[in-house]
């Protein structure tokens, strides 16, 4: 809708944080200026008025005009709230959790994700310059300097597509400027990390061809040292190299053409230092002691530790074409990823489970093209439009020779039955590996699936009155998951013995499918947007679909790969964008209910079936509320002050119907395959969480002051559909703190900061396992200095 201002722009205050807070002005606008003093640019009293745009809807776009719950944060607003990467969102975006598996990042956005993360896509799709990326490793490293990332939640079925069922984090970094030089350098020195640094630079040639990098580095060592005298893989300090380079041509005004690459390395092995919190009965049956581990120790023993490396390698571009009748974008990209990974599955330096994963791999080619209303196309004052389609292609798994997962294991035979028999199918061949009692040996598992996606899509809003705009959205997409190969045999010294072969998946009701699966889906959306009382005021009313296609998990041990159905989600949303007080107060709200039909579940565990398996939970339900405000306090009394954060209530999280649900039987590290866990609670879904961030900035002669607060809290939440006591995340609250001077005539700005500042013992990723219930513990009280210079 084309709204025009009922009152001069110098009137409105304008807002950049949280659903509906997008552009910002210094609030000493909000008093009625003379006309001359009204053309005066004035300086903006917070760097979390700081002014953003949103691609939301596929095109540029003021929040408020847009019906769909976003929080948007700006370069800027991200350095003022303390955000270093992508996992630290969730600390500004209520009922959004983001958590770490054995390297894999997984994301839960108003209570819909999945722990699913080998060869399933994420329910919380994640995009960099409108690129999908679909392997979860590496996803939260710093990709250096961005422009702004976008939250998006609820499905995005229409428009994004391609399994995001619980919505997407877009992340858009800096194109390069035709006919400027910019450059800027950040670095942070802390007590973790120990050093972090990032950097932007752009060089024009000419007017129209432009060149910009950014790269980023990171070294640390980690808060937990590793004591065990018998480590396989030694620990030494995490580090993370990367680098963007980005071209820019535009010959014509009707063209403008990028084309980037990005490498990113990490080798982070504190990302797997997951000591078990507690001991089962079989992990003190193999001679964990039963303090093995306690919440804010700095000392772990882990024998089978710990290597987590990521290689990332992308390609991609867009090219854009301007014409009188609509603008055309096309997107395509080139995505290669390598992990290694070394982890004590028993979470002790007792010798009894290692993990070692040599070369998981993913393959990905995308290719796009849309079409985009524009100003000139034909009823533009009353339709806008897009139509696109769309192409996948990807191959994840163990595709190299000599790529594997080992298992290596030193057993006590009577409690791991099912690995026994492997075992003992060796020994009848003759291997020995596994000597009357007590045996050693080493399996290895590898598989390869890929996919081929192909979907059209197309969304158009009607303009119907002044206060009246309809919008109307479909998606149809076919996807095909082909399970290539899944082997699993014994390693004799470093000789591939192959065992069993599998041309074939199970469900989890033991029912045999083919290799190949296509599941094809058509997802709606319709929204209705109202302002029935002023222009400031945006309610909206929509109902959309999405579905995460199924897909097949080849890691097998003592069971046949596994095959999860398609997850689909019906969604209902209502939801308000308005400000109050003179424009000072930017205030966003929206109420939603979803359905989820087979979601996708993962569970970990060596004697059933598999390290991995795959399962449907068949009905799940979600009811709930958020909102997001920015309060500029007293404007005419105190400059500068502001508060900014938002909570979120999910009154309802629950599975609805879960049966033949596989899971452990309280700590006794035994599992079983027919439990049901109707009314339990999904994981990661606390009921209430929230922010808040106070800020008050001094405008200084040379400069300016700026000092921040915040807080984060979350209620209780489990990590397991069991709702197994071990897997209980207590609730908590977090406290930071800024300190940020900065210097105009240099344009430097020096920060001060504090996270975790009453050094709260919390994790950021929990596995379940037969032997001691691992966790990834958060990071403790760190402080800091950061030190900013921007040409």
């Amino acid at each position: 809708m084309n709204i025009k201002n009922k009152v001069p722009l110098s009137l409105l205050f304008l807002a950049s944080f949280g659903v509906g807070q997008i552009q910002a002005q210094d609030v000493s606008d909000t008093e009625v200026a003379a006309p001359s003093e009204a053309a005066v640019p004035k300086k903006r009293s917070s760097r979390l008025l700081e002014e953003v745009v949103v691609t939301a809807q596929k095109r540029e776009e003021d929040l408020q005009d847009v019906p769909i719950s976003v929080q948007a944060f700006g370069a800027e607003t991200l350095d003022a709230l303390g955000i270093f990467d992508t996992s630290d969102l969730q600390f500004v975006t209520p009922t959004l959790n983001i958590s770490s598996v054995i390297g894999f990042t997984t994301v839960y956005l108003r209570g819909v994700g999945t722990d699913a993360f080998l060869t399933a896509d994420p329910s919380v799709g994640t995009y960099i310059d409108g690129i999908y990326l679909p392997v979860a490793a590496g996803m939260t490293q710093d990709f250096g300097v961005v422009e702004r990332i976008e939250v998006l939640k609820g499905p995005q079925g229409t428009l994004f597509g391609r399994n995001t069922n619980g919505g997407a984090l877009n992340i858009i970094t800096r194109d390069p400027i035709l006919g400027e030089f910019d450059a800027q350098v950040n670095v942070t020195a802390a007590s973790y990390p120990d050093l972090h640094a990032k950097a932007y630079v752009n060089i024009p040639f000419g007017e129209n061809f432009a060149v910009s990098m950014s790269p980023i580095f990171a070294k640390t060592e980690h808060f937990i040292k590793n004591t065990s005298p018998n480590q396989v893989a030694p620990m030494h300090d995490d580090e993370t190299e990367g680098f963007r380079i980005k071209a820019r041509w535009a010959p014509y005004e009707w063209v403008d053409m990028t084309i980037a690459a990005l490498t990113l390395k990490s080798d982070n092995p504190g990302e797997l230092v997951q000591p078990g919190l507690k001991p089962t009965a079989i992990g003190l049956a193999l001679g964990i002691e039963e303090e093995n581990y306690r919440r804010g120790d700095d000392e772990t023993s882990l024998d089978h530790c710990c290597t987590s490396t990521v290689d990332n390698e992308m390609l991609y571009g867009k090219v854009e074409f301007f014409t009188p009748w609509f603008d055309i974008k096309l997107l395509a990209s080139d995505q290669q990823i390598r992990t290694g990974t070394v982890l004590d599955f028993d979470g002790s330096g007792v010798q009894g489970v290692g993990i070692s994963g040599v070369g998981f791999s993913g393959d990905t080619q995308t290719a796009e093209i849309q079409l985009i209303s524009n100003v000139e196309s034909w009823g533009s004052d009353w339709l806008r439009w897009i139509v696109g389609v769309y192409k996948f292609e990807g191959i994840t798994g163990f595709s190299e020779p000599g790529d594997r997962i080992e298992i290596h294991a030193n057993l006590l035979s009577p409690i791991l039955a099912p690995l026994s028999g492997v075992f003992s199918t060796l020994n009848g061949l003759g291997l020995n590996l596994l000597p009357q009692g007590l045996g050693t040996g080493v399996l290895y598992s590898k598989y390869s699936v890929a996919t081929d996606s192909e979907s059209i899509y197309g969304q158009a809003t009607v303009t119907l009155t002044e206060w009246f705009d309809i919008t109307l959205g479909l998606r149809y997409q076919d996807e095909g998951r082909e399970l290539l190969y899944s082997e699993l045999g014994a390693l004799v010294s470093d000789e591939e013995i192959a065992l069993f072969e599998y041309d074939y998946a199970v469900t989890q009701t033991g029912e045999r499918v083919e290799p190949q699966k296509s599941t094809v889906t058509t997802s709606p959306k319709i929204s209705f947007e109202l302002r029935p009382f002023d222009e400031e005021t945006l309610v909206y009313l929509s109902y959309q679909e999405a579905t995460k296609s199924g897909t097949f998990n080849g890691l097998a041990v003592t069971a046949p790969p596994t095959y999860a159905e398609p997850e689909k989600i019906t969604a209902w949303e209502i939801g308000v964008k308005t400000k109050f007080l003179h424009d000072t107060l930017v205030f966003s709200a929206a109420i939603f209910d979803y359905e989820i039909e087979d979601q996708q579940i993962q569970f970990v565990s060596l004697t059933t079936g598999g390290s991995v398996s795959f399962e449907n939970a068949e009905l799940a339900n979600i009811r709930g509320l958020d909102f997001d405000i920015m309060w500029v306090i007293a404007p005419h009394l105190v400059e500068g002050l502001v508060l900014v954060g938002g909570a979120g209530w999910l009154e309802t999280a629950e599975f609805t119907s879960y049966p033949n649900a596989k899971g452990y039987t309280n700590n006794s590290g035994l599992s079983a395959s027919n439990q049901d866990f109707s009314g339990n609670r999904i994981q990661k879904t606390p009921e209430i969480s929230g922010n808040l961030a106070l800020s008050k900035t001094w405008m200084l002669s040379d400069g300016e002051l700026e000092m921040a607060a915040d807080l984060y809290y979350t209620q209780e939440f489990f990590y397991e559909p069991s709702n197994r006591e071990e897997s209980i995340e207590d609730g908590y609250t977090m406290w930071g703190a800024r300190l940020s001077y900065l210097h105009e005539p240099w344009n430097t700005r020096v920060t001060l900061f504090g996270r975790n500042l009453t050094d709260i013992n919390t994790t950021r990723g929990y596995i379940g396992a037969e032997f001691s219930n691992p966790i990834i513990p958060s990071v403790p009280r760190t402080y800091g200095l950061r030190l900013s210079w921007q040409y």
